[in-house]
């Protein structure tokens, strides 16, 4: 089993954002039978960290309304590791990229404006950066990750950080939109996140997540003609 249940849009929807990453989890986990169960957290939960290795400790506070998101999945963590069974696994996965469905996340967002309208408007500064792990890579490693029995918790990731900057110039250059930063724009990055683990155990070597924004570019452009 695969758990994946998850609300992105977590400051309008608190409620849901609990049942998903935990409520759901915790009846299946109280009511059913499987062979093996796979919880799907997120790399998310170590912008705070001082470490982003999967046995690290992490802080979290409750006051802040933008950590619901991390605290919830960290719940769900935990539910999962209480249950003392080696055959429940969680892999963390970092900013996914790829040609699936329509999505809000940050590259197909940036894309589908850069497809519909001609011109980006970055809310962020250039030089953010986070770690972006391509959607292949991921589905690639869960099922060995749910048939190893060595360690329960993975990170999945490139392992390095790509900066604002490189990815919308492949946007620019595939599309050639416009850019605009909007006035109030701050820079946002999150810690680059180790590997280690799935390098090792995998021989893992991340595909370069911008020389795929052309998949991801043409996917939109697509959408838009029909």
């Amino acid at each position: 089993m695969i758990y994946s249940l998850g609300v992105s849009n977590f400051l309008k929807e608190p409620l849901q954002a609990i049942d998903a990453h935990v409520c759901i989890l915790n009846n299946i986990l109280k009511n059913c039978n499987f062979d093996s169960l796979l919880y799907i957290s997120s790399g998310r939960i170590y912008y705070n960290a001082n470490s982003t290795l999967e046995e690290n400790a992490y802080s979290v506070n409750p006051n802040m309304k933008n950590e619901l998101y991390n605290i919830s999945k960290l719940q769900g963590e935990s539910l999962c590791m209480s249950m003392n069974n080696p055959k429940i696994k969680i892999i963390r996965p970092s900013n996914v990229v790829g040609t699936n469905a329509p999505s809000n996340l940050f590259i197909p967002s940036l894309i589908k404006e850069a497809v519909e309208t001609g011109k980006i408007v970055l809310h962020s500064t250039l030089n953010s950066e986070k770690d972006y792990v391509y959607i292949d890579d991921l589905v690639q490693l869960i099922p060995k990750i749910i048939s190893l029995d060595k360690y329960q918790i993975y990170n999945i990731a490139s392992g390095y950080n790509i900066s604002s900057k490189e990815i919308i110039n492949e946007i620019i250059r595939l599309t050639n939109c416009k850019l605009e930063i909007a006035p109030d724009a701050k820079k946002f990055s999150s810690r680059q996140i180790n590997i280690d683990r799935i390098k090792s155990e995998f021989n893992f070597v991340p595909t370069k997540v911008v020389d795929k924004i052309g998949d991801v570019v043409k996917f939109y452009q697509i959408l838009n003609q029909n």
